[in-house]
């Protein structure tokens, strides 16, 4: 078992998870995804992951000359943490969603490295993909009403796409068992 058949499989079961609502009750799930950029639990929750899986980069990492910072980190977060929650309210959960996709993407590129598969260039490029939606998240987080419009315009659209997005997780799934 590779390094990539697990991020494979995570990646295909997480699409896989957040498209099912969209098939099954896709009324509901257009009034979540619209409801998405000013959610705050969601933007709370998001913003928390991002930070702590900072926190755990830059805990581990080799900083040099640096290295006496590393323990202000466990009051640099909680801090961080509630200056954002308080002072970047605005669209918070589109810009700690980009941040995510930007944090996926490595461990992502990691896993595909090496690997000798010539389907790894489908988890090289969903990675990249991610970047750059991660990036225009985080600097323009009203971008996700705009782009997020169209997909979900109409139940039986939101329910084809869903179903699109669940059977490219259900392939990475698949790739995950045979081709890893």
């Amino acid at each position: 078992m590779t390094s990539l058949s697990i991020t494979s499989w995570i990646v295909g079961g997480i699409l896989v998870a957040i498209s099912l609502p969209g098939v099954v009750a896709p009324a509901s799930t257009r009034k979540a995804v619209a409801a998405f950029p000013r959610h705050r639990i969601a933007a709370w929750v998001l913003t928390a992951v991002d930070l702590a899986w900072v926190t755990w980069i830059i805990a581990n990492a080799s900083l040099g000359r640096f290295e006496f910072l590393k323990p202000a980190l466990y009051l640099a977060a909680p801090l961080s943490y509630a200056l954002i929650v308080v002072f970047m309210d605005e669209l918070l959960a589109p810009r700690a969603l980009g941040g995510l996709f930007l944090l996926a993407a490595n461990p992502m590129l990691q896993a595909a490295r090496w690997h000798a598969s010539g389907w790894r260039f489908v988890i090289v490029v969903l990675a990249y993909a991610w970047v750059v939606i991660g990036v225009t998240l985080v600097l323009s987080p009203y971008r996700f009403r705009q782009v997020a419009h169209w997909p979900y315009a109409t139940d039986g659209l939101c329910r084809l796409v869903s179903a699109g997005r669940a059977a490219f997780g259900a392939f990475l799934l698949f790739l995950g068992t045979w081709a890893f």
